[in-house]
C-alpha cells in the first residue's frame, strides 16, 4: 500500500472516532466512546505508518511539508490524546480532540508532500519536529482541558445536570489533568528547542539567529514556563490556570499558523 492509502485509510477511522465520540455527547452511552476509542487506536497505527512511509522518503526532508505537517499534527494529537484518556479515562475529551484529528488528515490527504528545499535532516532534525509537535498536541490538550473544566465549573453553579456531571469526576481532577499536559507540552517544547539549536548550527553554523520562529518559539517557551510558576508558587489554580492555558493556546496558534504556513520566505514555512 502507499502513503496516501494509509491517509485516506487513517482519515477515515479518525472521522468514525469522531463521530462516535460526539454521539457519545449527546447520548451517554459509554459503547459509543470504546467505538470511538478503537478507531482512535488502530488510525494511530496506520498513521504511524503513512509518517515512516513519507519520511522514507527523501531522507525525512519529507516532514518538512504541509503533508507531513498535518501527518505529525494529527498523530502526535491522537498520541496524547491516548495517553490521557487511558491514564485517568477521560473519555469525553475525545469528543473534542478526535474532530482535531481527522480534519488534520483530511488535510494531509490533500496538501502537498514535495519538499520546498532539500537539506539535512538527521536523527536531530526529526527529533526537533516530532517533539515540537508533541508539544503543540499537549498545550492544544491542555487548552481544551481548560474549556472543559470552565463549562465543568459553569454547570455545577446553575446545577444543570448535563453529560458534563454524569461523565466527570471532579474539578480538581480536571485541573490536575491540565497542569500535567501543560508539563508534558513545555517538556516536549524544550526538547524542540535544543535539538533545534544543535541542527540549526549543523546546517547554518550558529545554534541561534534571532530569527521569527526562533523568537516566537522562545515567546512561547517563557508564557509557559511562567503559567508553570504562577500555578505553583502564587496559587494561580483553577478557573487562572485555564485562562492561561487557552491565553498559551492563542500564541501556539499564531506561532504555528503564523510563521510556518502563512511565511513562504522560511525555512520552517511548510508550503510547497
Amino acid at each position: 500500500m502507499s502513503t496516501d492509502s494509509f491517509i485516506y485509510t487513517t482519515a477515515v477511522l479518525y472521522v468514525i472516532s469522531a463521530l462516535h465520540y460526539l454521539l457519545f455527547l449527546v447520548l451517554r452511552k459509554d459503547k459509543l466512546a470504546t467505538v470511538g476509542l478503537y478507531g482512535a487506536r488502530i488510525g494511530f497505527l496506520t498513521n504511524l505508518i503513512a509518517v515512516i512511509l513519507l519520511a522514507g522518503t527523501g531522507g525525512g526532508v519529507s516532514l518538512f511539508t504541509e503533508k507531513g505537517a498535518f501527518l505529525l499534527f494529527g498523530i502526535s494529537t491522537v498520541s496524547i490524546f491516548l495517553y490521557f484518556s487511558t491514564k485517568h479515562k477521560f473519555s469525553i475529551s475525545g469528543t473534542f480532540l478526535m474532530p482535531w484529528a481527522a480534519i488534520s488528515l483530511i488535510v494531509a490527504s490533500l496538501a502537498s508532500g514535495i519538499p520546498k528545499n532539500i537539506f539535512p535532516v538527521g536523527v536531530v532534525g526529526v527529533t526537533h519536529i516530532v517533539s515540537a509537535f508533541l508539544g503543540y498536541s499537549a498545550f492544544v490538550f491542555a487548552a481544551i482541558t481548560s474549556l472543559i473544566y470552565l463549562i465543568f465549573e459553569r454547570h455545577l453553579k446553575k446545577k444543570k445536570f448535563s453529560v458534563f456531571y454524569h461523565k466527570l469526576t471532579s474539578l480538581s481532577l480536571l485541573e490536575s489533568i491540565v497542569y500535567h499536559s501543560l508539563t508534558v507540552g513545555f517538556m516536549f517544547i524544550t526538547i524542540s528547542m535544543f535539538a533545534g539549536a544543535i541542527w540549526s548550527e549543523k546546517i547554518f553554523g550558529s545554534y541561534w539567529s534571532w530569527h521569527p520562529k526562533e523568537i516566537a518559539t522562545l515567546v512561547t517557551w517563557f508564557t509557559y514556563a511562567g503559567i508553570i510558576h504562577l500555578y505553583l508558587y502564587n496559587n494561580w489554580k483553577g478557573k487562572k490556570l485555564c485562562y492561561m492555558s487557552m491565553f498559551g493556546f492563542l500564541l501556539i496558534v499564531l506561532n504555528f499558523l503564523g510563521i510556518n504556513f502563512f511565511s513562504d520566505k522560511d525555512i520552517h514555512s511548510f508550503k510547497g
